[in-house]
């Protein structure tokens, strides 16, 4: 159960970050669609999340150079925009430039100390997180939509979602038994439609389109503090998890470079992580609307490649395994009964002779041997008379006379 809950936070951790909680992810994938539908996308990530799950479990997660690209690029992309998105939101209540630093640096600090305190940094604000989206929810009376139902939108969005989370949580499988593989998902689905048909209704009541529809609203009720908590907290759980797989595919690129080679190693993650840190920011200038609406669609589409990679791997390792189980059963069932002799033939032995007649001729190659020995040994005694000539093998004869 602990476990279970631990690997959930973590994939909704992972999964939530600028564009989930502040609205605007929602706001371009769905536009006015009923929060229903919206929330039919927490069924479809949490069948993605069973799948990655399994794959890490099973060993099945894909190796290969091209899918390692996907995943460090959209890792990338994630980085880049939360960066951006802290700060955005930062300036905003603070009006303290260049505050996104700060955010930085504790994300790189968290990454160097391990996965371990990844999770334990989910653990305590994803729970923060619900309960603001909760308490701005509460707030709002139901809302109009207009856009008809798609079953695509939810799938496109699960791809965006459960590329980043799914590459986490799959080194968590390995780790799990299959019951708590099974009940992180439930916990995951049930999370996720609550988030998802709350933020879908905030949306709807946002019809200026800002860059941020959950603090635009929630500045009505005065509780724009509150909202900017919400997503600075959601900023920075995935920009952890971003800044993780951004340097562990670039230590893993440095291991194939002899002279890089030694910054591979865990004495130097925390360099890394750094370095990444480096690269990234200064690219975040750019600003929060432009990667969000420019990168995040190939986001999904990487996700989905990804996702189905996995699932046909996945398919054909089920499909080997059954048939190996079916085969092993035939040959269980076409097997004689041990127990069971031959009745046809009154002087064919019973199984289990041949083991004994076998143990038997063992036994006697085992004493002819020792006896052969005996006979040397009786062989190459002295003699005990007395003789002139020096003591030679019986049989050898005299010694020849010195010329």
């Amino acid at each position: 159960m602990k476990k279970a809950l631990k690997v959930t936070f973590l994939y909704i951790g992972t999964a939530i970050g600028a564009g989930f909680s502040s609205g605007k992810e929602l706001a371009l994938f769905f536009g006015q669609a009923s929060p229903l539908n919206v929330a039919m996308s927490s069924l479809f990530m949490a069948l993605l999340c069973l799948l990655f799950l399994l794959a890490g479990k099973l060993g099945l997660m894909p190796k290969g150079k091209l899918i390692s690209f996907l995943i460090f690029f959209s890792a990338g992309i994630s980085l880049v925009s939360m960066l951006a998105g802290s700060e955005f939101v930062l300036s905003n209540m603070t009006g303290i430039p260049l505050l996104g630093v700060v955010m930085a640096i504790c994300g790189g600090a968290i990454v160097a100390l391990g996965i371990e305190k990844i999770k334990v940094v989910n653990a305590v604000l994803v729970p923060l997180i619900v309960m603001c989206i909760a308490l701005i929810f509460f707030k709002l009376d139901p809302q109009p939509y207009s856009a008809p139902f798609s079953v695509f939108k939810p799938i496109a969005y699960s791809g965006l979602d459960v590329l980043l989370g799914g590459v986490i949580v799959a080194e968590e499988g390995e780790k799990l038994t299959f019951k708590e593989i099974f009940l992180s998902c439930f916990f995951i689905c049930v999370c996720l439609f609550c988030m998802l048909f709350m933020l879908q209704t905030v949306v709807l009541a946002d019809g200026a389109a800002s860059s941020m529809p959950v603090l635009s609203v929630s500045e009505r009720f005065g509780l724009k503090p509150l909202c900017g908590v919400l997503i600075a907290t959601a900023i920075f759980t995935t920009l952890v998890s971003s800044l993780k797989i951004v340097s562990d595919k670039i230590r893993a690129a440095l291991e194939g470079i002899k002279p890089l080679k030694n910054f591979a190693n865990d004495k130097n993650r925390a360099f890394v992580i750094f370095c990444a840190l480096l690269i990234a920011y200064p690219i975040s200038f750019v600003g929060f609307d432009a990667v969000v609406d420019a990168m995040y669609p190939v986001m999904s589409y990487s996700g989905i490649i990804l996702t189905v990679v996995v699932a046909l791997k996945t398919a054909i390792f089920g499909v080997l395994a059954l048939r190996r189980r079916i085969r092993l059963k035939k040959q269980m069932k076409n097997r004689p009964n041990r127990r069971q002799s031959i009745s046809s033939d009154r002087f064919t032995p019973r199984r289990g002779n041949g083991n004994r007649n076998r143990r038997r001729g063992s036994r006697n190659r085992h004493r002819n041997l020792h006896r052969g020995n005996d006979n040397r040994r009786r062989i190459r005694r002295r003699d005990p008379r007395p003789s002139t000539y020096p003591q030679t093998a019986i049989g050898a004869g005299p010694p020849h006379p010195a010329p």
